[in-house]
């Protein structure tokens, strides 16, 4: 609530300082660790569509929340065609924000969890708003691809425990052991 309060305090004021800047980016910073965009998204545009153009910020930090920008777009507004326009209108362009698009577009989990332990502390939580859906996707290409498969590269592929993705995800599938049995087969 008090970051809120400062906020809206520094736009009713138009104050364009550094202070402004440091405020701005310690109340995003803060509130994507959080998992707050009611807080983090308002502050994010503000910062990259009127400080960017008063030229308050350098390169690296405008490559740093346009990134964010571009993740939030992504992967919780599931906005994929205005992130890449986000993206393609921006000079800085990051190879991980690229794979993580990519992931997304074609549904490649091995990619998205790659891209998602290379980055940051807050892109790793921006990318979290996309996990379940990467997850559900995993879980779907195993079941159409494997007869049986080892139990520890289902929850390398997954990110989660066996005994979790019974529980949270409904798995019919059946453990014996190291191996997890997907689809039955016939017997003649």
């Amino acid at each position: 609530m008090a970051m809120r309060k400062l906020r809206e305090a520094i736009v009713a004021s138009s104050r364009m300082d550094d202070f402004a800047k440091m405020v701005y980016c310690f109340i995003i910073r803060t509130t994507i660790l959080l998992a707050h965009p009611e807080s983090y998204y308002p502050a994010l545009l503000h910062l990259i569509r009127r400080m960017q153009s008063a030229r308050l910020l350098n390169n690296d930090e405008v490559k740093e929340y346009t990134g964010y920008y571009t993740l939030d777009l992504a992967c919780r507004q599931h906005d994929l065609v205005t992130a890449f326009h986000v993206r393609n209108m921006s000079d800085h362009r990051s190879g991980k924000i690229d794979a993580v698009l990519m992931a997304l577009v074609h549904g490649n989990w091995v990619l998205f969890n790659k891209a998602k332990g290379a980055g940051d502390p807050y892109e790793q939580r921006l990318m979290e708003w996309a996990s379940e859906r990467m997850t559900d996707n995993a879980l779907q290409c195993l079941g159409k691809s494997y007869v049986s498969v080892g139990k520890e590269y289902v929850e390398r592929c997954t990110g989660m425990r066996w005994d979790r993705l019974k529980e949270e995800k409904k798995v019919p599938w059946q453990c014996g052991g190291q191996t997890i049995m997907i689809k039955q087969t016939m017997k003649k």
